[in-house]
């Protein structure tokens, strides 16, 4: 089984939408994957329901029941502050088993992460980064498109090469409507310093909600991306799996 993980060079970049989109991406290119968010911050309540907003994203936008995340805090914050005011411990074996029990009913898992990679999971400092390392996922990284992006997603990237972490590719989102020229210039000098592909660029929409809930618009999204890197990443996945047996 392969796992994606979709990290973030920060809050909010549209790790969500990518992940919606990669799924369904995977899904016309003939691979059976599910997205994943096994922790939730910032839930709401619906008819006494604490409700986890990016599972519900999924299930809306692939039409699709969608595993529903471990642990859902209500009050948006990094994920160690939200348990520890739940009074609860995030338990990482218990995502990852989590994650793995899933190996028997897909061909992968794309896991979404929370906040950027350094977000902490526990007070004793477990970080996402931490996680993504023992998962041994590959990761798509997003990032903003726009002024700003350049420092965050080179340092996101520098750090998991320290961790010989995989990276597939980064994906960049024009959350902002951004300049043209701008936004080609970020993605060509980030490219071109870490010397790691891109699979695409998710344009700016002007109501993502809508986009999402429309199949056609949700393929213009995606209908310039490189598969090529993601089949790579579930080949090499394939073959480790393989090479263990």
């Amino acid at each position: 089984m392969t796992i994606l993980f979709v990290a973030g060079t920060d809050t909010d970049v549209g790790k969500t939408t990518a992940t919606v989109f990669i799924t369904e991406f995977l899904s016309n290119h003939g691979h059976n994957f599910i997205p994943f968010k096994p922790i939730q911050t910032g839930a709401v309540f619906q008819n006494d329901d604490l409700i986890a907003p990016d599972w519900l994203t999924y299930s809306q936008a692939l039409n699709e029941n969608t595993p529903l995340p471990d642990y859902v805090f209500e009050t948006p914050c990094s994920p160690h502050l939200a348990a520890s005011l739940d009074q609860v411990q995030i338990n990482p074996n218990f995502l990852t088993e989590s994650v793995n029990k899933r190996k028997d009913e897909v061909d992968g898992v794309v896991v979404e992460g929370a906040g950027g990679l350094f977000v902490p999971l526990t007070s004793d400092g477990y970080c996402i980064i931490d996680w993504i390392k023992e998962l041994e996922a590959s990761v798509v990284l997003v990032a903003r498109a726009g002024v700003g992006t350049i420092n965050h997603t080179l340092l996101s990237i520098e750090a998991m090469k320290a961790r010989n972490i995989q990276i597939a590719s980064l994906l960049f989102t024009d959350i902002d409507n951004q300049p043209p020229l701008i936004v080609e210039d970020n993605i060509r000098m980030i490219s071109k310093l870490s010397n790691v592909p891109v699979l695409g660029i998710i344009p700016y929409q002007q109501d993502i909600q809508e986009t999402l809930r429309n199949t056609e618009m949700k393929r213009a999204c995606y209908s310039n991306w490189d598969y090529t890197l993601l089949k790579e990443a579930i080949t090499i996945e394939s073959k480790s799996v393989s090479s263990e047996k």
